[in-house]
């Protein structure tokens, strides 16, 4: 799991969403806790992609259970971007 992808999502969630993320273990965090609805999905993948510029659906993002898995589909998504760059 990528320290950068996960600080920034930390702060896409916090400061975009307006949601508060503990601090004590933040990626075992269920994504269900905060209190995501369909307005925080579609602004958190629409920040998510301007930030990190990668494109999810709403199902992958939903898919997740914890800021962990988030993080993790972004990696992997990243990953899958540059190895089609190249």
């Amino acid at each position: 799991m990528s320290d950068a992808t996960l600080h920034v999502l930390l702060d896409i969630v916090e400061t975009d969403l307006g949601m508060v993320v503990p601090q004590d273990e933040p990626t075992q965090i269920a994504v269900g806790d905060l209190g995501f609805d369909s307005v925080a999905v579609a602004i958190g993948l629409v920040a998510i992609e301007e930030r990190l510029g990668v494109r999810l659906t709403e199902r992958e993002l939903l898919s997740c259970w914890t800021i962990a898995d988030m993080v993790e589909l972004i990696d992997t998504a990243l990953r899958s971007a540059a190895g089609s760059a190249e």
